[in-house]
């Protein structure tokens, strides 16, 4: 699954999510109830970013790869 900027912006929950990681909140729970999105759904999301490379888990909370401090950088822009 590529994971490029492409990828996270066509999707609302992607794009959602990636922003609240990218702002530094790393509940999954507070950003799906916040975005209004099914926590299942959130948690594929982030799943997805984790096969992607572009996060990681650490004890109980998520964090950017290199790979994803980048898109950071590129989608910010």
């Amino acid at each position: 699954m590529p994971m490029d900027e492409g990828f996270i912006l066509s999707n609302k929950y992607r794009r959602a999510i990636f922003n609240e990681f990218a702002v530094g909140e790393t509940n999954i729970r507070r950003i799906a109830k916040k975005h209004r999105i099914i926590l299942t759904v959130a948690q594929r999301v982030v799943n997805d970013f984790i096969k992607g490379g572009i996060v990681e888990k650490k004890d109980n909370a998520y964090a950017f790869t290199k790979k994803g401090e980048k898109l950071v950088e590129s989608i910010g822009k």
